[in-house]
C-alpha cells in the first residue's frame, strides 16, 4: 500500500476497491470518446479501461499517522450497506484487514475527518453489531465541517425518505456522542488543517499538511479523475454546484502548479500522490515518482 512521507508524518492509503468502475458519462459528463486521440497515450490502461469502456477509479481512505495522533480521512462504502447502486451495495470488502496489515486497529483511530458526506467517505464510519449500525472507531472524534452537515440534513429532509448514508453512516455517530462540528478551517493539530473546497458539495473542504518544511494536500472529490486537469472545467455528474466546483478547481490548480506541493486526489489510483504541472493553458497531473 502507498506510504506517502510528509516530514514526520505519514500518509497510507487504505484501498477498499479500484479498477474500472465508472461509466464515462456518469462521472464526466462533458467526456467524449474524442478525448481518446489526442489523450489515450496516457489514458489508456491507467485511466480508462477500453475493454470495459469504463474509467478507472480508486475507492480509498488516508491514513495520516503523526507524532500526536493517527487520522483517517473518508471511510469508503463500508461493508453491508444498501446503496441505490448495486455496484456498491452490501458490498463485502477486506478494507479492515488492509487498516490492520498497516498497524492500526480501529481503537487507535484519534480523529475520523471526512472531506465531505456523500456515500463512498462516510461508510467505515459504522460497522454493523447484531444487527445496529455501530461506530467503528470507538474512541474516535469524528469531524464534521458544520456546513456540510447543514446542507445534508437538508437534502435528506427533501427528499421522499431519509438519505440511507445519512441514517447508517452518519446519525449513529451523532447518537453515539463522537462528532464533533467544525469549520471548513478547523485546525487538528499544528501543521494539519481543513482547506475549503467547495462547489462537489456546500462544505467539502480538503485536508492541508505541513511538517518540516513539506507540504501536501488531500483533496477529496474536487477532482476525480485527471482529465479534470487537462479540462478543468469538467465537473463530475455528482457536483452539487458546477459553477462553484469549477472555480474552486480552476483557483487550486493555478496555484499549486509548479510547486513542490504533494497533491493527493480521493480517487486517482496508486501511487494516488504526485503534482500539478502547467501545459500551455491547462494542467497535467504527473504521479510520484514519474
Amino acid at each position: 500500500m502507498p506510504v506517502k512521507q510528509i516530514g514526520d508524518i505519514s500518509i497510507t492509503t487504505i484501498i477498499e476497491s479500484d479498477g474500472p468502475t465508472f461509466e464515462p458519462a456518469t462521472l464526466l459528463p462533458d467526456w467524449s470518446p474524442e478525448v481518446l486521440e489526442p489523450h489515450g497515450d496516457w489514458l489508456v490502461p491507467r485511466h480508462y479501461d477500453p475493454g470495459t469502456g469504463l474509467l478507472v477509479a480508486t475507492i480509498q481512505s488516508f491514513l495520516i499517522r503523526t507524532p500526536h495522533h493517527i487520522i483517517l480521512v473518508d471511510g469508503c462504502f463500508g461493508n453491508g450497506k444498501e446503496r441505490l447502486n448495486p455496484k456498491f451495495s452490501h458490498l463485502q470488502t477486506p478494507w479492515l484487514d488492509r487498516l490492520a496489515a498497516a498497524g492500526v486497529s480501529p481503537e487507535d483511530i484519534n480523529f475520523v475527518m471526512c472531506s465531505h458526506l456523500h456515500p463512498d467517505h462516510v461508510g467505515w464510519n459504522t460497522r454493523l453489531d447484531n444487527g445496529r449500525w455501530v461506530p467503528t472507531f470507538p474512541n474516535a472524534r469524528y469531524l464534521f465541517a458544520e456546513t456540510e452537515w447543514n446542507h445534508l440534513q437538508k437534502e435528506s429532509a427533501a427528499a421522499e425518505q431519509p438519505l440511507a448514508h445519512l441514517v447508517d453512516s452518519v446519525l449513529p455517530i451523532i447518537e453515539a456522542g463522537l462528532s464533533q462540528l467544525v469549520g471548513m478551517d478547523h485546525a487538528i493539530e499544528d501543521g494539519i488543517r481543513f482547506t475549503p473546497l467547495p462547489g462537489h458539495t456546500p462544505g467539502h473542504v480538503g485536508l492541508h499538511i505541513e511538517n518540516n518544511s513539506a507540504e501536501a494536500i488531500l483533496t477529496g472529490d474536487m477532482m476525480h479523475h485527471p482529465l479534470q486537469l487537462t479540462y478543468p472545467d469538467w465537473c463530475s455528474g455528482f457536483c452539487k454546484d458546477p459553477d462553484f466546483a469549477r472555480a474552486t478547481r480552476r483557483d487550486f490548480l493555478g496555484r499549486y502548479a509548479e510547486t513542490d506541493v504533494i497533491i493527493g486526489p480521493a480517487h486517482f489510483p496508486a501511487p494516488t500522490f504526485g503534482f500539478i504541472e502547467s501545459a500551455g493553458d491547462t494542467f497535467r497531473f504527473r504521479f510520484d515518482g514519474e
